[in-house]
């Protein structure tokens, strides 16, 4: 399902898949840098080089260096930038100034050549949408190129920057405030060099264009590290270590310290943008009744889960309400993951925005894509509250696990305990879960949704740029960092507002819960005076 405004090709320049009809030719053996075309690549008509593998060199009313950066970057997937960001996005209300930002004009290797390899298999398994580069539902579920989807904030977070205003890109990087690295960490693990049929976990060893990567940044030095943004929106212990010991970056968390900047998982559904569909319909009152108790679409093959779920289950046969579960089960060697009887992303979506609560209860990782889900379509997310490692403090994930406040992004910007709902855990255990939802008053409930729904901005990218999103949050966390954490002593042009203070980091291997790496294998944060 796609939005008509966005997605006429001419519009965009987003290459149609009619360049590789049967795949028998394609981007990974046509399009490489340094590799010579197979004979089969091109008719000198219809296929030629230039439209099968770049975008032109220049696109009448998108000039300037965000543009021909997106060019070079997206294309031949995009030629033109899909999302826009604002001026206010990058202003600085204590140095009354815009960000400065240097974007390295890396090679396609560590992003145009990730995508379009990645883009490949995802037509090759039958999906109708893209790897984040536009709103789109898939009508289907499509093997591990669904998957990946919920890791495309890298892409979206790049074409934000790209599409800054005025001002803020510079190509002078002694000028910048901020280094962005456009190079797709977690695209490059499920990528792995073979289309994404066999991603990595774990340290992604696999990742092939990582091994490159620092003898392509030549002003990353002790000196301006902290100042390097780097792109790498997976589960941090699932990234290259390269990556997980960097002072600043995003990915999905959970973070230890400082700089680990988290960042939600995409919001890639038309009907859930800004004044679209889902909206639409809640201004003029037309939203669809809440009719369905409960909602759970998810795996059930962890402890948690299972006690959660069989709670469900136990509700189902002698509730007065609707409790809709849909298991997912899944081979991963056949490359059989979507068994189950959800019928499409569509259904999933439609029956959350029916659902009062949606649990959110122990995933692989601290973060999940399902609490997002939630907060966007309006259904409460409930929460199995721990103890967390951190003395007097909670964690949403296992005991022991990180607080909340470092599992979820923006916690200072977000009240999430005005509407996220916590069980305790010996509550869960007692079986008393369903009974806690079953006996919160409608008053509390619709508080708690009207809550959320004043959060719903912050934590989704807006593709029109129509108002603060979670890039703003984004951009306003990084310069807290700037100001406060920087390694730099020599900075030039920013030194007055950004501190240049020498910041040492002390890096070492973060704590573990049940052997699972939640804050990575390896993290870098400053060290703090007393």
């Amino acid at each position: 399902m796609r939005w008509p405004w966005l997605f006429a090709s001419s519009a965009l320049g987003e290459l149609d898949r009619n360049c590789w009809p049967d795949f028998s030719a394609h981007y990974g053996i046509c399009c490489q840098e340094g590799l010579p075309p197979d004979e089969r690549c091109f008719d000198g008509v219809a296929r030629t080089w230039q439209r099968c593998c770049r975008c032109p060199e220049q696109i009448d009313g998108f000039d300037g260096l965000g543009p021909k950066l997106t060019r070079q970057f997206f294309g031949p997937l995009l030629c033109q930038t899909s999302a826009t960001s604002r001026l206010e996005d990058f202003w600085l209300p204590d140095a009354r100034r815009l960000l400065r930002v240097f974007i390295y004009p890396l090679a396609r290797l560590f992003n145009a050549d990730l995508l379009n390899r990645l883009q490949l298999g995802g037509w090759m398994t039958g999906s109708e949408c893209d790897y984040g580069l536009t709103p789109c539902t898939e009508q289907r579920w499509n093997g591990f190129f669904s998957v990946y989807r919920q890791f495309a904030t890298e892409v979206l977070v790049l074409l934000k920057f790209l599409s800054a205003p005025e001002g803020v890109l510079t190509e002078d990087p002694t000028q910048a405030d901020l280094y962005v690295v456009p190079y797709f960490a977690k695209s490059d693990c499920a990528e792995s060099g073979n289309f994404g049929r066999d991603p990595c976990w774990g340290k992604c060893k696999c990742a092939t264009a990582v091994k490159h990567l620092f003898n392509a940044l030549p002003y990353f030095t002790w000196q301006t590290r902290a100042r390097h943004l780097f792109l790498a929106t997976g589960d941090i212990k699932d990234l290259p270590v390269e990556i997980q010991a960097q002072p600043l970056l995003v990915s999905l968390g959970a973070s230890l310290c400082g700089g680990h900047v988290l960042v939600p998982s995409p919001n890639l559904d038309p009907d859930l943008q800004p004044k679209a569909k889902m909206e639409t319909r809640e201004a003029s009152g037309r939203s669809p009744e809440r009719h369905i108790l409960a909602f759970w679409f998810g795996s059930v093959d962890k402890e948690w889960r299972r006690r959660v779920v069989a709670q469900m289950q136990d509700y189902q046969k002698s509730g007065d309400r609707p409790v809709i579960i849909h298991g997912i089960d899944g081979d991963y060697a056949a490359r059989d993951i979507w068994q189950t009887d959800a019928n499409s992303p569509q259904m999933v979506l439609e029956e959350m925005m029916r659902s009062e609560f949606c649990p959110v209860v122990q995933g692989d990782v601290p973060h999940q894509k399902r609490l997002f889900d939630a907060i966007i379509t309006g259904c409460l997310p409930v929460v199995v509250a721990f103890p967390s490692h951190v003395p007097k403090q909670v964690s949403w994930w296992l005991p022991n696990g990180p607080p909340a406040e470092r599992m979820v992004p923006f916690w200072d910007a977000v009240q999430y305990r005005s509407f996220v709902v916590e069980v305790p855990e010996r509550e869960v255990r007692a079986g008393a879960f369903m009974t806690r939802l079953l006996q919160m008053p409608s008053a509390e409930k619709a508080a708690r949704r009207m809550a959320m729904r004043r959060a719903r901005a912050q934590l989704r990218f807006d593709f029109q740029g129509t108002g603060p999103d979670a890039f703003t949050n984004l951009v306003q966390e990084v310069w807290q960092f700037l100001r406060t954490a920087t390694a730099s002593s020599g900075c030039k042009a920013a030194a007055t507002t950004v501190a240049s203070n020498g910041t040492a980091f002390d890096c070492g291997v973060p704590p573990t819960v049940k052997g699972i790496e939640m804050y990575g294998h390896m993290a870098c944060c400053p060290v703090t005076r007393r």
